[in-house]
C-alpha cells in the first residue's frame, strides 16, 4: 500500500463521496478512483459499495480505515522527530489521564515538558479506559495514564505499564449524615453517582458485590466525568466511588470523607497506556518519561 493511497481512501472513507474528497485532495475524480481501485486490487475485497443513492463502506473498508488511521498517524510521528532532530521544529503530544492523575501530578508534569519543549503542542484528555483504548486505536492518543483493574482484563491489544497500586473508597461529602456508617445495608439505598463504562473500577465494583452475594445500589445516577460527580457529591446526599489518594490533594480532602463500609473495594493499578508495538515519539517519550518520575514520587 502507498501512502497516496491511504491518504485518497482515509478522505473517501470520512466524507462519504469520490468527488467531495477529490476536491478537498485536490485532485481528480479519476485520481481518486485509481487508488481506491488499486487499493482494493491489492487486498483482493471490496471497499466500497455504490448504489443510486451514493458510496458506502463495506465491512472490510471499515476495517482499513482503522488501520490505514494508525498507519498515517505513525508517518506523521515520524516526519514529526525528524523534524525536530533536524531543525528543532514544533513537536505534538496527545496524551490521555485518569482524574487521579490531573489532580495529583499533571500540573508538575506540564511545567516540566515546557521547560524542555516549549514550543511543542499538547493535547489532554481526560477519561476511563471506555474512552481511552479507542483512542489509542486510532492513533489520536500518543499515551494514556490510566487506572486498570488488576484482574487480567484489558486483552493483548495494549501495553500496560504498571507504575504504581491504586487504592478506591466510598466517599460522601464533609458532614455528609452516612459519614461513619459501617454497614453495606446502611449506604445502598443513598442516592449513588457511578461511571459505569466498560473496565472502570464501578463495574469492578458492582462484580465485586455480586461475587459476595451483595446487593447493587439501588439508586444510580450516571456520570461520565469526574468533574460532575464531584461537583455533585459535594453538594448532595449522593455517593461515589474513586481513588482514595483524593483526600490528599487540596481541596478535594477538604470537601469529602472516607465511609468504611463493610465491602469489597476493587484492586487497580495507575500505569502508562501504549497500543501494543506502537513507538512512541520522542516528545511523547520525554513525557512519559517524566510522568513515570512523579507518578513514582506520589505521596
Amino acid at each position: 500500500m502507498k501512502d497516496h493511497q491511504l491518504r485518497a481512501w482515509l478522505k473517501v472513507a470520512e466524507l462519504r463521496s469520490i468527488r467531495a474528497a477529490a476536491r478537498s485532495l485536490h485532485l481528480s475524480q479519476a485520481a481518486v478512483t485509481k487508488a481506491i481501485k488499486e487499493l482494493e486490487a491489492e487486498l483482493d475485497a471490496p471497499l466500497l459499495t455504490r448504489s443510486p443513492k451514493g458510496i458506502a463502506v463495506t465491512e472490510c473498508g471499515e476495517h482499513l480505515t482503522v488501520r490505514a488511521r494508525l498507519a498515517q498517524a505513525q508517518l506523521a510521528l515520524a516526519r514529526q522527530d525528524i523534524r525536530q532532530l533536524l531543525s528543532g521544529a514544533q513537536a505534538r503530544v496527545a496524551v490521555g489521564v485518569t482524574p487521579m492523575v490531573m489532580l495529583s501530578v499533571l500540573p508538575d508534569v506540564l511545567t516540566e515538558f515546557r521547560a524542555s519543549m516549549p514550543a511543542a503542542k499538547v493535547k489532554v484528555s481526560e477519561g476511563l479506559l471506555a474512552s481511552v483504548q479507542p483512542a489509542l486505536r486510532n492513533g489520536a492518543l500518543d499515551f494514556a495514564l490510566a487506572s486498570r483493574m488488576n484482574d487480567g482484563a484489558g486483552g493483548q491489544e495494549f501495553e500496560f505499564e504498571e507504575l504504581r497500586p491504586l487504592e478506591f473508597m466510598i466517599a460522601c461529602r464533609k458532614g455528609h449524615p452516612l459519614a461513619r456508617a459501617r454497614r453495606w445495608e446502611d449506604i445502598r439505598g443513598s442516592e449513588w453517582l457511578l461511571n459505569v463504562s466498560g473496565g472502570s473500577h464501578t463495574e469492578a465494583f458492582l462484580r465485586g458485590l455480586r461475587a459476595h452475594g451483595l446487593p447493587e445500589p439501588a439508586r444510580v445516577i450516571e456520570c461520565d466525568t469526574f468533574g460532575v460527580m464531584w461537583s455533585l457529591m459535594t453538594r448532595s446526599d449522593a455517593l461515589i466511588i474513586c481513588p482514595s489518594g483524593m483526600l490528599d490533594i487540596k481541596p478535594y480532602g477538604d470537601e469529602a470523607r472516607r465511609i468504611r463500609a463493610d465491602v469489597p473495594m476493587p484492586v487497580a493499578s495507575i500505569g502508562i497506556m501504549t497500543l501494543q508495538g506502537t513507538p512512541l515519539s520522542l516528545a511523547a517519550a520525554t513525557m512519559a518519561d517524566m510522568f513515570r518520575r512523579r507518578v513514582a514520587a506520589m505521596a
